[in-house]
């Protein structure tokens, strides 16, 4: 028999939610987003550019709801059941936060929603059981009382009401109706599924949260075919499809198992393991990152479907990837773009290891060039674009007064 508490709520329920409000939801949706990831190019709700919105939205709403929680629980500072009544023994750590609202109730009532509007094939109902899980299992553990949970949920369900109405007017929704350019170095499909519609065309022109528009930092031209910074560019990935050595590939591949964005947030899930971070500071550090990487994403697409540049498998067909090349243009790198943002994130979240956040940025837009599915001129223009869209980014944390 399971372990019994308080209610019916077992021990291991308590445990699961006795820590980071945002831990179990972040690690639902990075989990369905790897349910997704290998379903491309058929089922497309885990592209690149769209499990970065999945979590800006998700780690925003559930930011929001924290924000709103605390501002009430130091209005009224009331204490924990466990905390009022010797009666009731706490089975987690209540620590001196009070508990009215209850933050993991917000955070649950929050990202829950959000979720279901996000993956309304996904059994909806399961998010909000898990919603009143949360609750119950801080009810049971002695840490909020019925009516701090009701009151964190209310709180919850207005954040995601207003995330939700973002997110249905951000443009993703949109269907790209449009055209394939056609010409000399433009974009055709690739090998080996010779996907004829390409990722989220139209995701250039989505509603951005930090920098103005995805066109505000859109680089210059890239080398034209048959020049000689192209020509350099090409030779480079002739060569590698002969004479990659084992740790380029192992590289080329350590960054194409999942979406980009997907991979840094694991990263940041073992900093805030690691360093213990508080809820709130927790769920600001996501935020920023998931939003810095969303931008960039955009930032990233408006300049590919401005440029519609070809993928080196196009331009020279000797050319032999490590993997299949993804289905949009060439030009900026996405992973590069969106590593630099992520990159120039954590380097001030987390100022003691920022050469090691900026160095894993590189080997990205390294991978990319390694795996011949970028130019290296592609790389270098994703890198610079990135850095600015994180920058702006770090530029608002600095001044949304956390300290």
């Amino acid at each position: 028999m399971r372990a019994q508490a308080a209610g019916g709520v077992s021990a291991a329920t308590i445990a699961r939610w006795s820590g980071s409000p945002s831990a179990v939801w972040d690690s639902t949706a990075l989990r369905l987003l790897d349910f997704y990831f290998p379903l491309l190019p058929e089922v497309r709700l885990a592209t690149p550019a769209r499990a970065a919105r999945v979590m800006a939205l998700l780690h925003v709403a559930v930011y929001d709801a924290l924000l709103a929680t605390w501002d009430a629980k130091y209005t009224y500072r009331r204490t924990s059941p466990a905390g009022t009544d010797p009666r009731v023994r706490a089975l987690i750590d209540v620590q001196s936060v009070p508990s009215y609202p209850s933050e993991h109730a917000a955070a649950a009532e929050a990202a829950a929603a959000v979720l279901a509007d996000l993956f309304p094939a996904e059994d909806t109902l399961l998010f909000h059981a898990m919603a009143r899980e949360a609750g119950e299992a801080r009810i049971a553990a002695g840490a909020a009382y019925p009516g701090d949970v009701s009151a964190g949920a209310a709180i919850g369900r207005a954040v995601a009401a207003r995330v939700i109405a973002r997110a249905h007017a951000d443009g993703a929704m949109q269907p790209w109706t449009g055209a394939v350019p056609t010409g000399l170095g433009l974009w055709q499909p690739t090998p080996n599924k010779y996907v004829r519609v390409p990722f989220d065309a139209l995701a250039g022109s989505w509603r951005t949260w930090v920098i103005v528009s995805g066109d505000a930092y859109r680089p210059p031209p890239p080398p034209a075919p048959g020049s000689p910074g192209f020509q350099r560019d090409l030779a480079e990935l002739r060569s590698l499809s002969t004479s990659r050595t084992v740790a380029q590939i192992n590289l080329a591949r350590y960054w194409a198992t999942d979406a980009p964005s997907v991979i840094w947030e694991k990263y940041l899930q073992s900093e805030i393991v690691a360093r213990r971070m508080g809820p709130v500071r927790a769920a600001r550090a996501q935020a920023l990152a998931s939003v810095a990487m969303y931008d960039a994403f955009v930032a990233c697409w408006d300049a590919k479907f401005y440029y519609w540049v070809a993928r080196p498998v196009t331009a020279d067909t000797i050319i032999r990837t490590v993997f299949p090349t993804p289905p949009f243009p060439s030009y900026p790198s996405g992973h590069s773009t969106i590593s630099s943002a992520a990159g120039e994130v954590f380097a001030e979240l987390f100022p003691d290891s920022a050469a090691a956040y900026r160095q894993r940025g590189v080997d990205a837009s390294l991978s990319r060039v390694y795996a011949a599915v970028h130019y290296r001129f592609d790389v270098d223009a994703g890198d610079s674009l990135g850095v600015r869209v994180g920058q702006a980014v770090v530029a608002h944390a600095r001044a949304d007064g956390a300290r």
